[in-house]
């Protein structure tokens, strides 16, 4: 029970004797919490969920309303309802003290404000994970949306503009109800034999394949009358197609370690992961909807560009694979940030636990091998002074009085073009010469930074609103002709760089992602331990 509405329903409980001077505003004005004071003062401590000695119909259904939580992810149980419940049904059967209806008021607006509030910011804190997600916006501005919902005649209306506007929230809602139905429905995960080898391919016989057909058809992916038989083709593998493409993989109907991993997910994991998508959502400030945006789902390792329809809807307007960092050592960070510069033929300032770590090796055995890699050596003014590598230039750079970069060009680590949004991580986007891996199912493969699939149309959708004019015949006559040259930009471009393993496609379909930086159990534990409080 939230601290609030726990202590005024012991208030309420306690059946104090009234006081003849009092009446339910002095009292109200007498019990109120901090928390609420403001909201009430502003009324002069009139009740808010009373008519007369009476709860109003609008109490009614403020619990009805909070009884709805589960349908955004959250938990009625935190809201202290049934004893609420108890309180109004009590409170409607015999009159009550004005202690009595003040503490029932006031636990009212407790609980409502409690639910508004994890409607609207989350449970959880994303800084206590360590991520730059900047909630100060949305926390500034929480106060007056509480006070809006405690004094609004339409509670509903109200409280739906507390949801998330950001794309998928609003599918991942109504998948909740779908996916919720299924775990109540079939509780555990399905039960497949090994597979005959390290892979299933078309054609071939398990013993597996009708509980296979039958959990297909379960998740919608197969026609409710397929026949089940244990011979793996035709329908069955269409199927397991389907679902690969909902499951980040490769639709090639191969049923290999990662597809057999992922059928055997349980129902209520994969509404746990909904709910967390849903919780990582309300961190992000709607405001950025308003503008064009970036946004990353690292999981997904898909980069959209979203841009206001004319509803002043966001519309992702481009899409493109990305790589993004390695999953045991070089995570990229989910974060917050503003796109501010373009650099055109960067170098690569290589960071130094990457020089110390795995150019030194190589140059303890060849000290021609910076040459060979287009690098050079940096003294700490930033003047190149060669790529040879003796003993004193070995020190240097373990001892941090020289740095490696590497200088533009075809062999560059950043490619053409890099894509900056100040952070305390050094994480950016970028080109990239190994255009091998985007065909690859699992992009985890960087050290953190986000290698982009297509920059040049990312490069057209950024300079879209820039001074002068940018088409792709300047932008190759820009990279023809220049050198390390930063250009800042005049729209400062909102990038979401976020991680959630659930989401939903263009046509409102579920996608479930691996969870390849183990982050969802650890923000289930944050909110576990949010909702003990």
């Amino acid at each position: 029970m939230h601290a609030v509405s726990r202590h005024l329903f012991f208030i309420f409980t306690l059946c104090l004797p009234a006081i003849l001077w009092a009446d339910p505003a002095a009292e109200i004005n007498r019990l109120a919490p901090p928390a609420l004071r403001d909201t009430y003062a502003t009324r002069q401590f009139a009740p808010l969920w009373l008519e007369g000695d009476k709860p109003s119909t609008r109490a009614t259904q403020a619990l009805e309303l909070m009884n709805q939580a589960e349908f955004d992810g959250l938990q009625a149980s935190d809201y202290a309802l049934p004893a609420l419940q108890q309180s109004l049904t009590t409170l409607q059967q015999q009159s009550g003290s004005d202690t009595q209806l003040a503490a029932f008021d006031l636990a009212m607006s407790g609980a409502l404000t409690h639910y508004a509030s994890d409607l609207y910011l989350g449970r959880a804190d994303p800084r206590q994970m360590g991520m730059a997600i900047d909630t100060n916006t949305k926390r500034a501005a929480l106060p007056q949306h509480l006070q809006t919902v405690l004094n609004a005649t339409d509670l509903t209306g109200a409280l739906a503009t507390l949801r998330p506007t950001i794309p998928p929230y609003t599918d991942l809602r109504r998948l909740l109800v779908k996916y919720r139905t299924l775990a109540t429905q079939h509780p555990s995960a399905p039960v497949l034999p090994p597979l005959p080898s390290k892979k299933l391919v078309a054609n071939s016989t398990w013993d597996g394949t009708p509980a296979l057909t039958n959990w297909l058809i379960t998740l919608g992916y197969l026609p409710a009358n397929t026949t089940a038989t244990t011979q793996y083709d035709d329908a069955v593998v269409e199927g397991v197609k389907r679902f690969q493409q909902q499951h980040g993989q490769i639709p090639d109907g191969v049923i290999g370690k990662q597809t057999y991993a992922n059928l055997l997910v349980s129902l209520p994991q994969r509404v746990q992961q909904i709910e967390l998508a849903m919780e990582r959502l309300r961190w992000i400030d709607d405001s950025v909807l308003q503008k064009r945006f970036l946004l990353i789902n690292i999981p997904q390792f898909t980069l959209w560009a979203y841009a206001p329809d004319a509803n002043q809807q966001p519309k992702a307007v481009l899409q493109m694979p990305v790589v993004v960092g390695k999953a045991l050592r070089h995570q990229t960070p989910a974060m917050t940030k503003t796109l501010s510069a373009l650099v055109f033929n960067p170098y690569w300032n290589v960071p130094r636990s990457i020089a110390t770590k795995e150019l030194l090796p190589q140059l303890y055995d060849n000290p021609f091998y910076l040459a060979r890699q287009g690098m050079e050596l940096v003294d700490g003014s930033g003047r190149s002074i060669g790529s040879e590598v003796g003993e004193a230039e070995y020190n240097a750079i373990l001892n941090g009085g020289a740095r490696i970069r590497q200088r533009p060009g075809s062999q560059n680590a950043l490619g053409s073009l890099k894509f900056v949004f100040p952070n305390d991580d050094a994480i950016y986007m970028h080109d990239t010469p190994s255009k091998s891996f985007f065909a690859k199912e699992r992009r985890d493969l960087s050290h953190g930074c986000v290698r982009l699939g297509n920059p040049m149309a990312l490069a057209l959708f950024v300079l879209q609103s820039q001074n002068g004019g940018w088409d792709e015949e300047r932008i190759r006559n820009k990279l023809a002709n220049s050198h390390d040259q930063h250009l800042s930009l005049g729209e400062k471009l909102p990038v979401l760089l976020l991680y959630f393993t659930a989401t939903a496609d263009d046509k409102g379909e579920a996608i479930f992602l691996q969870d390849i930086y183990q982050r969802d159990n650890k923000l289930a534990a944050l909110i576990t331990a949010h909702r003990a409080h």
